[in-house]
């Protein structure tokens, strides 16, 4: 017996894992066992944690090792495999519906988030099932969105980035937008359309406005789990069948602090 409890937050995903103390070194066994939970509910939630550094990075590693983010202006100056989200740090909260780092050969199996300071009402964090939202499609679309892969980049007009992280992250990736989840199989529409720069043999506008579209189709309520964050939380998001979004309605007078790593994951297929 580990102690270990996860409860399902909702009918398509999320959970909380109660019973476990990431500051601590976990066993083979329990680290499995939250791996596996991961891809099973794709929304992990860990209450009233208290980490430092080094302790979020070797919880963080349950899901795989850290990668580097390409954004480096905004990572942690004596841990870099740390990334700060933090308007006051010269970001914009992440509005859009997106997965990370698409623009990588291997891009993160999971986004593991630490709330550190965290506003008093608003700034909360959405995921939704691309799962969910794959098998809702009819199955004329299934079969079209299985032919296509889309070519990734890093966003275009972003501001702040340094010349050497355009250097090695802006050059063009290719990734089906089907998804096969590495753990057991599953099927999920993948895609960020910011880094997209095109689908394979179409031009950017027709990519544009045909993911835009299937975006305003696919999100639901049912499909997603709206995390409000409390300090101490550690929400973890499997990057490989979700896409997820911050809210940025809070009042930007309070810090909202997150810190966020990235776990590399497997090439999608």
């Amino acid at each position: 017996m580990t102690g270990l409890t996860i409860t399902p937050l909702g009918p398509s995903l999320g959970a909380e894992v109660s019973g476990v103390d990431l500051s601590k070194p976990l066993d083979a066994g329990v680290r499995e066992e939250i791996a596996r939970a991961l891809g099973d509910h794709l929304a992990l939630v860990f209450h009233d944690q208290s980490l430092t550094p080094s302790e979020y990075l070797r919880a963080a590693s349950i899901f795989g090792p850290p990668m580097r983010q390409h954004y480096s202006q905004h990572n942690m100056p004596d841990f870099p495999d740390i990334g700060l989200v933090w308007h006051r740090n010269g970001q914009k909260p992440a509005e859009r519906w997106h997965t990370d780092h698409t623009n990588r050969e291997r891009p993160p199996a999971a986004t593991v988030l630490y709330g550190v300071e965290i506003p008093s009402e608003g700034g909360g964090t959405s995921v939704a099932s691309m799962r969910a939202a794959y098998q809702a499609l009819t199955e004329a679309e299934r079969v079209r969105l299985s032919g296509l892969k889309t070519v990734n980049r890093l966003d275009k007009g972003r501001e702040g980035a340094r010349p050497e992280d355009v250097e090695a992250y802006d050059k063009p990736i290719l990734h089906p937008i089907v998804r096969t989840h590495a753990l057991h199989g599953s099927k999920a529409v993948y895609f960020h359309i910011s880094k997209t720069e095109r689908i394979e043999g179409w031009s950017p506008e027709e990519s544009q406005a045909y993911l835009e579209d299937l975006l305003q189709r696919m999100i639901r309520p049912e499909i997603v789990y709206h995390h409000a964050w409390r300090r101490g939380d550690v929400l973890v998001i499997d990057d490989r069948a979700t896409l997820h979004r911050a809210h940025g309605d809070y009042d930007r007078s309070q810090a909202r602090v997150l810190w966020r790593v990235i776990a590399e994951g497997d090439r999608p297929i």
